[in-house]
Order: C-alpha cells, then sequence, then structure tokens
C-alpha cells in the first residue's frame, strides 16, 4: 500500500518493520545514490507500506525518516541510512542478521524488471523511479521472505556497532584521484564522485575477511605494474599518503591466541633456527622458512613441523576447536561471540575451519585495533582512506605525520606484538619505507 497521507503514516508508530530503502540508482556507489522510498513490512501482520521521498509515484512525501523513532527497524541496508545522515543506533541490520546465521550474503538474482531497464536504460540514472513503488513493495517483499532473521544472532552487537561503523568510517573518505590518469586507466567509472574515488567494503565474505571492491576497481589487489597506483593520491597540497603494514600478520595473531612468544625476532628468522636447528640461519633458510610457514598454516601442519613449538602449539588450537565445533555444532569467537556455525560450509575440514576463525579473529581484531584510531583523529585533518587485511593507508597534511605515527598508532598498537612497516609517498605508487 502506497502511504498518502500523514494518518496512514502515523498508523506505522510503535510497529516492528522490515524496511527496504529504494534507491535512485543503485549503479552508482552509496555516497552519492539517493534514497527515494521506503518500503515497510510489518513483520507481525506481513502488512507491506511504501512511502515515496521523491519517486513519482507518491502524491504524499515525506522530507526525512522520523517516523521511524517510535518503531523497532530492522533495516535491510544500515549503511545507505547512515550515508543518508539517519542515526542508525537503534536500527537492527538484516544484512548482518542474515550473515551471520548462515554465513552468506544477500547476493540474490537482480529481478527482471531491474534488470530489463539496466540493459536498455543503463545510463539514464533514474531507474528507481522507472520501477514503480507497487514493484518495489513486491521486490522487498521477496527479500523479506528470504533474509528475514528476527531472533539477535551472536556477535550482532560488535559487527553491526564496531565492525559496520569502523568501515562505514573509511569507506566514506574516499580517495582523491589524479583525475587526468584515473580516465585513461578507468573510463567512465561510478567509482568516482568528483576528484574522488570510492570504495565499497563487503563484509559478507565465506571467511570473514572484508573484500573492498567497487565498480570493476579492487582496492585491495591495485595492479603495480601498468600505472593503476598513480592514479591515487593525496588529497592534501603538501600531504603524504602513510601506510602501515603489519610484519608477519598471521603467525602474530596466531601466537596471541596461543600465547607464544617470538621475542624479539623476525618471526620468519625465529622459525628457520627451529626449522634448520641453528642460531644464525641465512638468507636463503629464512625465504624458505616464511614459504613453508605459509603451507602449514594454510594447509594444514605436517607431522615434520611439530617439534617446533610455535606449529605444535598452533596444530593444539586448530584440533581444539575441531572437537569443539563438532561437539556443539560452532566455534565461537573470543572477540564478538560470533559463532561459526560447521553446519553452514560443506565438507568443511579441520584445516579449514581453523583458517576462517583466524580470519574471523583477524577482521574483529583489527576492528578493536582500528577504533582507537579513529578517536585519535577526531577534530584532524587526517583521514584513514583504504584498509586491507594487513595494512591500513592514511591522507595526511605534511605537518600531522609526526602526529599519526608517534601518537595516534602507538595508542592503538602494541609494536612488541605486532611491529609494522611504515612507507610514505605522495601517491600510492611511490610509497618507499619511512
Amino acid at each position: 500500500m502506497i502511504i498518502d497521507s500523514i494518518q496512514q503514516l502515523e498508523s506505522l508508530y510503535d510497529r516492528t518493520l522490515f524496511v527496504y530503502p529504494v534507491l535512485q540508482d543503485s549503479k552508482r556507489h552509496r555516497i552519492e545514490s539517493d534514497i527515494i522510498a521506503l518500503v515497510m513490512i510489518d513483520v507481525n501482520t506481513k502488512e507491506t507500506f511504501s512511502v515515496s521521498k521523491s519517486h513519482p509515484d507518491g502524491l504524499f512525501q515525506v522530507k526525512d525518516y522520523y517516523f521511524l523513532d517510535d518503531c523497532k527497524v530492522f533495516s535491510y541496508d544500515t549503511i545507505l541510512f547512515k550515508y543518508a545522515g539517519y542515526e542508525t543506533d537503534r536500527f537492527t541490520d538484516v544484512q548482518m542478521q542474515y550473515y551471520l546465521q548462515t554465513n552468506k550474503s544477500c547476493n540474490f538474482e537482480t529481478p527482471t524488471i531491474i534488470n530489463h531497464y539496466t540493459r536498455y536504460l543503463s545510463d539514464c540514472g533514474v531507474l528507481g523511479s522507472l520501477v514503480s513503488l507497487p514493484k518495489h513493495e513486491s521486490i522487498a517483499y521477496d527479500l523479506f521472505t528470504r533474509v528475514f532473521v528476527e531472533e539477535k544472532q551472536p556477535g550482532l552487537i560488535f559487527y553491526q556497532q564496531r565492525l559496520l561503523s569502523s568501515f562505514y568510517m573509511i569507506e566514506k573518505n574516499g580517495i582523491q584521484i589524479d583525475s587526468t590518469s584515473f580516465e585513461e586507466r578507468f573510463g567512465k567509472s561510478f567509482s568516482r564522485v568528483g576528484d574522488k574515488s570510492y570504495t565499497q567494503y563487503n563484509y559478507y565474505t565465506t571467511t570473514g575477511r572484508p573484500s573492498n571492491r567497487f565498480d570493476g576497481i579492487n582496492f585491495a589487489a591495485l595492479n603495480k605494474e601498468d600505472g593503476t597506483r598513480e592514479c591515487f593520491k593525496s588529497r592534501f597540497e603538501d600531504g603524504k599518503l602513510v601506510e602501515i603494514d603489519f610484519n608477519a600478520y598471521h603467525p602474530r595473531l596466531i601466537a596471541s591466541l596461543v600465547g607464544y612468544d617470538f621475542g624479539t625476532d623476525d618471526v620468519y628468522e625465529h622459525l628457520a633456527k627451529h626449522y634448520n636447528n641453528t642460531d644464525d640461519p641465512t638468507k636463503v633458510q629464512i625465504t624458505s622458512a616464511k614459504e613453508a610457514t605459509f603451507r602449514q598454516i594454510y594447509g594444514g601442519i605436517s607431522k615434520q613441523y611439530m617439534h617446533v613449538p610455535f606449529f605444535k602449539a598452533a596444530s593444539n588450537l586448530a584440533r581444539s576447536l575441531w572437537i569443539y565445533g563438532n561437539e556443539h555444532g560452532y566455534i565461537e569467537s573470543p572477540i564478538s561471540g560470533r559463532r561459526l556455525i560447521l553446519a553452514n560450509y560443506q565438507d568443511i575440514s579441520e584445516y579449514t575451519l581453523f583458517n576462517y576463525f583466524i580470519q574471523m579473529y583477524e577482521t574483529e581484531f583489527n576492528v578493536l585495533m582500528l577504533q582507537p584510531i579513529l578517536l585519535g583523529l577526531i577534530g584532524r585533518q587526517t583521514k584513514p582512506i583504504l584498509y586491507t587485511y594487513d595494512s591500513i593507508l592514511f591522507d595526511v597534511p605534511g605537518n600531522q605525520v609526526d602526529y599519526l605515527l608517534e601518537t595516534v598508532i602507538p595508542n592503538a598498537i602494541d609494536f612488541a606484538k605486532f611491529p609494522i612497516k611504515t612507507k610514505v609517498g605522495s601517491s600510492i605508487a611511490n610509497l618507499t619505507v619511512y
């Protein structure tokens, strides 16, 4: 039902609603894609309503979403409301609920009518308005029946209030571009908004590690050889891009879980000593140790390496997780309480489960680290602009580099356990060790 009066709108007060935002153009980045209407489904009665903000079907239109203040809201996409400037602390994010229960994303086939308009009118920019509100109601109701989970899932508070919010704070900053280089490399891209390019974090991955791409640009794997990285630079006239990169991150994360201490050694030098029974490993042995360590962590620890104390401890952790998971049907994050439910994975093995656990732990640990960094930058021009699993990129005015590296970062990271390498440059292409 299309709401056409204030009285009908007020009838929604105090209801429990599934809320689906209708975008003007879903191809555009959400920083510039306007919400033109809301579809709302009463969770208890299953009644469906829509209200226009600028959709042409609505003779009655709202200016904002104040009427949701008195409702219990299950939002299909909380980040869209954040971009629209709406307070979302009371919302429950539907996609996150579904992901935490199923370990799947809400990535369903595009409705036929949307496919049709996208194919034949891809550049019109108002696809949301071309589709009628009753049709949007039908699309929303189909999603509701597929993905709605009312019971609060373990880990939801951490993932919605901390993880989603932290990555939103990075994503909304964008990355300054050299317009000429960007256009030559990427042509017309919806990633570009003005003089910046925007990524979009996808949290709903099988591994639990967010991916980082938008409109064909994979920001987590920018090509180093073809000039792609030269497109991205500082937004400040005297600015620098500053990257902090963690050394041997996964071994150190595992060490933090099992209580293992690498001391002051480089991780791979430390392990090379054990592999080769020597106090002074060669560079070749250290390089070989790095390759062997990756194979053991990600492929399963071979018996021949069980004499190495670190691998013995890691193997014990993997085994304990496997036993607990098979007894209880899930394993649980020590940080968020999120559960990895074994039934959600097909033919899962002990070390696959171990890897999923470590990548979940990595993501959550990084969020705990990001929060004091974000707080430390409040009121500063410095902006975090890109996150990958073992590095963070900042855009920094020239006179704030020391503050970032000497005050903000040390307050967030224990360098003894997680040493970092710092690189600085005027663009991503020319980052050099600082």
